[in-house]
């Protein structure tokens, strides 16, 4: 069974792509832990849309998926691999922040 479940901060706006397969959305989340983890965390379909649309840096979301290993070869031709989550569910914790001085957490704490 490969099961994942992690909550965590956007380090960065997500990246929406359309491919070949179908909308593809990623993202880095710096997971809640202590030393911070770092991980990507790849979605597709509606689920993309949604999180391209409404997430940006330092929203807080739980994130539910698998985690994968890819192997590629770089264009040095080495080969490498690169370890993420595919998520089938991604929860968003706080509301986005409708002031430029006014953060997501605070407007949470009201």
């Amino acid at each position: 069974m490969n099961v994942l479940s992690l909550t965590g901060a956007l380090a960065a706006d997500p990246v929406r792509r359309d491919t070949n397969k179908g909308v593809v959305c990623e993202f880095r989340l710096a997971v809640d832990s202590r030393p911070r983890l770092w991980i990507v965390v790849q979605t597709w379909g509606q689920l993309a849309g949604r999180c391209a649309q409404h997430l940006t840096s330092g929203r807080h979301v739980a994130v539910s998926g698998q985690l994968l290993c890819e192997e590629f070869v770089t264009r040095a031709g080495d080969k490498a691999t690169r370890w993420f989550t595919r998520a089938t569910t991604v929860t968003f914790l706080d509301r986005p922040a409708h002031d430029a001085g006014e953060t997501a957490l605070d407007e949470v704490a009201r």
